[in-house]
C-alpha cells in the first residue's frame, strides 16, 4: 500500500487506508460487498419503521469476538451509544446527524432518529464493534489509548492490534482455509515497484501510477496479471462560488468546455478511467449521467459574451489553481493549464503540501482545485457536497431548489421513489456546475503468477480489501 493509515482507531478512522483495513478486523451490523450493497454481518436482518425514523436490526445468535467473548445485542447497543455520546467524540458519528438513541430488546438493536435516513443500513458498516483493555479494565467501544489491548470482531485478527502501524500490519484469518495477509506500507512508488518486481509482494491494488501499471502489463505479462474493474471513485474540478469571477455560470461552463477529458483519460490515465457526468458512477442505481462536451469554440464564445475579451497577450482572465506536489494531481494541473491557455484563461498553479492543502480547501482559500471522492457508494454524497451549509460543500454552492430536492430525497426511504428525485438533483448540479465531474477511476489489481482466487468481477468497486482475503497461493 502507498502509505500507512492515519489511525486504526475505529472511532476516528476516516481515511481510505484505515477504513479498508478496519473493515477486515472489526465487524459491524452491516458490511458493504464488492458491488457496494449492504449485507448482513453482525446483524442477520433489518427493517425500518416510523417512516424511516426507526431501524431495527436482528443480531445473529452465537457471535463471539476474537478472544471468544460473546457479542450480544445489549453489548452492541452499548457499543453504539459509545460512538454516539462517548468522550472524546467519535469522528464517525458525524455521519448520523439524526441519531437520537440506541436500545436492545431481546436479540434486536433499535436505532431511533429524529429524521429519516434511507442510507442508515449502509452507513452502519462504519460503526465497528470492539473491546478495549485499558489499565486492566475492559470497555466496549471506548476510546483506545496507545498500549491498550484492542479485541476485534471481524473476519481477520491482529494481536496485538496497533493503533498507528508504521511499516506493516499482519492479519490472521479466522477461516482455517484462509491465508495470513501482511500489508506493507511503502511511501515511495519506485521502491514499491522494485520490491514488487523482486517478488517481495504477491498483490498490489491501485498502488501504482497508471503509467507504471500499463508498463507492467506490457513488459511483464509473463510474471504478473493485471485485473481491472470499473470503479466509483470520482475526480472532480471544484469552483469557489464566493469568488466574483467563478460565481458567474458562463465562466464555469467555459472552463469545463475547455477541458478535453477524453484525451486525458486516453493519454494521461492510460485508459484506466471513464468519463463522469455526475458524482455517482453509472454502476450505481441512483446515477444520472449528463453529457458535457469538449468544445473550446463554445468556451471562447461564453467568455466573450461574459465580457472577458483577449488582451494584447491573448489573455481573457487569470485564475489560481491549488494543487499538491503528488505526481498524478500535479501533472493533471499542468494539462489543465495548457488546455485553458488555448481559450485565453491563464492558470497559475499554487503547489501546496497535502497536509496544508485540505485545510485551505476547507477554509475556502482557493479559486479552483481538483480532487477525488473515494468510495462513493450512494447518493448521500450529493447531500454532503451540494446541500447548503454542509461541511463538504466546498464550492460554497447555495440553491433553494437543490436543498428542496435533497431534503425530499432524504425523507423518502423507498429507493424506487427516491431515485427520480436524486436524478433531478444530479441534473441540476450539471446545469449549475459548482463542481465539474471529470472521470471515474478504474480499479487495478496486479497479482504475481503464484496467486489465484481473484477475477475482475470480484474486485470491489470502491477499492475495498475484502476480496483480497480470497487470494490463494499455488
Amino acid at each position: 500500500m502507498e502509505g500507512p493509515p492515519l489511525t486504526l482507531n475505529p472511532r476516528s478512522t476516516l481515511d481510505a487506508y484505515g477504513q479498508r483495513i478496519n473493515a477486515l478486523v472489526f465487524g459491524a451490523l452491516t458490511a458493504i460487498d464488492s458491488n457496494l450493497t449492504p449485507q448482513p454481518e453482525l446483524a442477520e436482518s433489518w427493517k425500518s419503521e416510523n417512516s424511516g425514523k426507526t431501524w431495527t436490526f436482528k443480531i445473529r445468535p452465537g457471535l463471539k469476538d476474537h478472544s471468544g467473548v460473546p457479542i450480544t445485542s445489549a453489548l452492541i447497543a452499548q457499543c453504539m451509544e459509545e460512538y454516539r455520546i462517548g468522550k472524546p467524540a467519535s469522528l464517525v458519528k458525524a455521519g448520523f446527524p439524526g441519531w437520537m438513541k440506541t436500545t436492545a430488546v431481546g436479540r434486536e438493536v433499535r436505532i431511533e432518529l429524529n429524521q429519516p435516513d434511507p442510507y442508515l443500513p449502509r452507513n452502519m458498516s462504519l460503526i465497528r464493534y470492539f473491546r478495549v483493555n485499558s489499565k486492566g479494565s475492559w470497555g466496549i467501544c471506548t476510546e483506545p489509548l496507545p498500549g491498550d489491548r484492542i479485541i476485534g470482531s471481524g473476519r481477520m485478527k491482529a494481536d496485538p492490534f496497533p493503533l498507528n502501524p508504521e511499516d506493516q500490519i499482519k492479519l490472521l484469518p479466522l477461516d482455517p482455509e484462509g491465508n495470513p495477509i501482511t500489508f506493507e506500507f511503502v511511501r515511495d512508488e519506485t521502491t514499491r515497484l522494485l520490491r514488487f518486481l523482486r517478488g517481495e509482494s504477491d498483490a498490489v491494488q491501485n498502488a501504482f501510477s497508471l503509467s507504471k501499471t500499463s508498463w507492467i502489463r506490457k513488459n511483464h505479462a509473463d510474471r504478473f496479471r493485471v485485473i481491472e474493474r470499473d470503479g466509483v471513485n470520482v475526480s472532480y474540478l471544484a469552483f469557489n462560488l464566493k469568488d466574483p469571477v467563478l460565481s458567474k455560470l458562463p465562466v464555469r461552463q467555459a472552463i469545463a468546455h475547455a477541458i478535453d477529458r477524453k484525451t486525458i483519460i486516453e493519454t494521461r490515465l492510460n485508459g484506466f478511467g471513464t468519463l463522469a457526468g455526475s458524482f455517482l458512477s453509472p454502476l450505481l442505481p441512483e446515477s444520472a449521467q449528463s453529457p458535457f462536451d469538449y468544445d473550446p469554440a463554445l468556451s471562447e464564445k461564453l467568455l466573450e459574451e461574459a465580457g472577458y475579451k483577449r488582451d494584447s497577450h491573448g489573455i481573457r482572465l487569470k485564475l489560481k489553481y491549488k494543487t499538491t506536489p503528488v505526481r498524478d494531481g500535479f501533472e493533471t494541473a499542468i494539462i489543465f493549464k495548457e488546455m485553458l491557455s488555448k481559450v485565453g484563461v491563464e492558470l497559475t498553479l499554487e503547489v501546496i503540501e497535502p497536509a496544508v492543502f485540505l485545510n485551505l480547501i476547507k477554509k475556502g482559500a482557493f479559486q479552483l482545485y481538483s480532487s477525488r471522492w473515494i468510495g462513493v457508494a450512494d447518493a448521500s454524497i450529493l447531500s454532503r457536497t451540494l446541500r447548503s451549509n454542509q461541511p463538504n460543500n466546498r464550492a460554497h454552492y447555495v440553491s433553494k431548489e437543490m436543498d428542496a430536492l435533497l431534503d425530499q430525497a432524504a425523507q423518502e426511504v423507498d429507493l424506487a421513489k427516491r431515485n427520480p428525485i436524486l436524478k433531478k438533483a444530479q441534473e441540476k448540479m450539471m446545469q449549475d456546475l459548482p463542481y465539474f465531474p471529470l472521470w471515474f477511476w478504474t480499479n487495478a489489481v496486479i497479482l504475481g503468477n503464484r496467486v489465484t482466487g481473484l477475477e475482475a468481477q470480484d474486485i470491489s468497486l470502491s477499492g475495498g480489501l475484502v476480496p483480497l482475503t480470497h487470494l490463494r497461493v499455488k
